[in-house]
């Protein structure tokens, strides 16, 4: 990777990469992909719960941003606009599905971290509650999955979930709101308090 390009995270540091970018240099681009693959695949995962379709759709957001990096016009981070994309990809292939949960057995749980000092027992527990979590997440109607997903877990502001999802910052509130309570009643259901999340 070029060591004059970095990958500070600033807007002006983004701007100049996608403009090297536009001018041709294809080697510009893998600088934001590293920056942002990992925010990507973890969106989508949380969003359909299958880490390799994750993988699949997370790369071809990157693809189809780099293919139309002539029309990002800067309004947004580039790490929105590849967001914006990859949650369109999300909804088009649970359309597709017809809604179908998305949830192979096996997969890896929420927090793939292990605490040193954490003992098996509650190792156990910790993994059962983000099965739980991830069960009851495929379980909300989409739109209020992704607010969830992208304020909660994600820890976006309400603005920029809002531009996510094309809708005002008031609106991603409610409607992150109003998913959360849909949330906080299944986990219930399960025997978990609002906590869980």
């Amino acid at each position: 990777m070029p060591t004059e390009l970095g990958l500070g995270s600033d807007h002006a540091d983004e701007n100049r990469i996608i403009a090297q970018c536009l001018a041709g240099d294809r080697k510009a681009y893998t600088l934001l992909v590293e920056r942002y693959k990992d925010l990507v695949h973890d969106l989508v995962y949380r969003m359909i719960g299958d880490a390799a379709r994750a993988e699949d759709i997370a790369q071809d957001a990157f693809v189809k941003g780099y293919l139309s990096l002539r029309d990002f016009r800067g309004e947004s981070r580039f790490s929105t606009w590849v967001c914006r994309i990859a949650i369109n990809r999300c909804r088009d292939l649970l359309r597709r599905a017809r809604r179908e949960v998305l949830m192979p057995d096996g997969e890896p749980p929420l927090s793939e971290s292990v605490d040193a000092g954490e003992t098996p027992a509650a190792a156990l527990e910790r993994r059962e509650r983000e099965e739980v979590l991830r069960r009851a997440l495929a379980r909300l109607p989409l739109k209020y999955r992704e607010a969830v997903v992208l304020r909660h877990i994600e820890g976006m502001e309400f603005r920029e979930v809002g531009r996510l999802l094309g809708i005002a910052a008031g609106a991603a509130k409610v409607r992150t709101f109003r998913g959360r309570e849909m949330l906080r009643r299944l986990l219930e259901r399960e025997g978990f308090r609002d906590d869980a999340i």
